[in-house]
């Protein structure tokens, strides 16, 4: 079973897939969409062992010439060295303009792929082929690549867009629970900014997306990708609607930077950030205390394993700071006004960011 989901972006609009043991028809389908021959698979060696070999078998029988570059797993790839590294195994290797990155993992190596195809040669093929829950429903999709910066995350990137993106749950079946928990932070964020009736389901059904049920996360997938496929075909480069999806990430993006990215996965702080600025939205009036209820509630069913309760407030304000999102000194928040809409909101006092840190704490225990 397979959905096409279109990112509508005129003559760059490409395809989602989503479904389950799709590899037979992966490469016929590049064939289609006219996918160069020459082909590198970027992965890190978590993924590599499962997945990379039986690919690379397929691609070759369709007559690609692919080959792999396979990279530690970890937040700290995401580096300017490592995008060199790369780099300079591609010139190595003779790849040409005419070629195309595919990157197979996580939302790490799609950003680390997708900087080095939109900066390579000024620009190469991308195709996208997540093997995360979080990657497959949100960050594979929409073109923001990057890598970071010792001061701040995705600092240095590009908005690229990869011809296509192939989610197929397979790649979940050796998915640790830790990412699992990290898929449900993006999940979660969709329900709240975007869509009530989805928000319910994910309160009568997230015990079966916790194991993966089947059934459950192929909808989800697709009630995600189409809502994200939405916002970016009406803002693609993020100056308008598309910044709703930031909600959780102001106060996210901050804890994974306190911690040096080593302590708080990314998923992980978009569940504690949406924790703390749903409190924020409580203390500006902005909801009622039901609609702040319904929300945590649903976030305390999900197992956070990061140790952010280690990070200091002091840490945390300053990296938000530095953060993209701080625009002319001033936060930038997404905050909830109900379950399924939210607006953006730039004066908030200090000394209400500090409260909520505190209260996030004491809600996560």
């Amino acid at each position: 079973m397979r959905h096409t989901i279109t990112v509508n972006l005129h003559e760059r609009s490409y395809p989602i897939y989503v479904g389950n043991d799709m590899l037979s028809g992966f490469a016929p389908t590049l064939q289609r969409h006219g996918i160069p021959r020459q082909l590198v698979v970027i992965t890190d060696s978590h993924i590599a062992p499962h997945y990379l070999q039986p690919l690379l078998k397929h691609l070759r029988h369709f007559d690609f010439d692919a080959s792999a570059i396979v990279v530690p797993p970890g937040e700290q790839q995401k580096s300017l060295r490592r995008a060199t590294s790369i780099f300079t195994t591609l010139l190595e290797r003779g790849i040409g303009r005419k070629s195309a990155v595919l990157a197979l993992g996580g939302g790490v190596v799609g950003d680390l792929s997708g900087f080095i195809a939109a900066t390579y040669h000024r620009g190469i093929t991308l195709v996208q082929m997540p093997t995360t829950l979080l990657s497959q429903v949100d960050s594979a999709v929409g073109g923001k690549t990057a890598v970071n910066h010792p001061l701040g995350k995705n600092m240095i990137g590009a908005f690229y867009q990869p011809s296509l993106v192939w989610a197929d749950m397979h790649c979940l079946r050796t998915l640790p629970p830790r990412e699992v928990t990290c898929g449900l932070g993006e999940i979660v964020k969709y329900g709240v900014i975007a869509d009530a009736e989805f928000f319910a389901y994910l309160e009568s059904h997230l015990d079966r997306a916790l194991v993966l049920d089947e059934k459950i996360i192929l909808h989800i997938q697709s009630v995600c990708c189409g809502i994200k496929a939405r916002l970016v075909s009406e803002d693609e480069r993020e100056t308008g609607r598309r910044v709703i999806l930031n909600y959780g990430h102001t106060v996210g993006h901050a804890l994974e930077a306190a911690g040096a990215f080593r302590v708080v996965k990314h998923g992980e702080g978009v569940l504690v950030g949406m924790v703390a600025e749903t409190y924020i939205a409580r203390e500006l009036g902005m909801i009622s205390g039901d609609v702040h209820d319904r929300i945590v509630k649903l976030i305390q069913r999900i197992p956070i394993r990061a140790r952010f309760h280690a990070l200091k407030p002091a840490d945390i304000l300053r990296a938000m700071s530095r953060d993209k999102k701080t625009v002319s000194g001033k936060k930038r928040f997404v905050l909830p006004t109900n379950i399924g809409n939210v607006t953006v909101v730039e004066m908030v006092e200090e000394k209400l960011i500090r409260t909520s840190l505190k209260h996030t704490w004491q809600t996560l225990q």
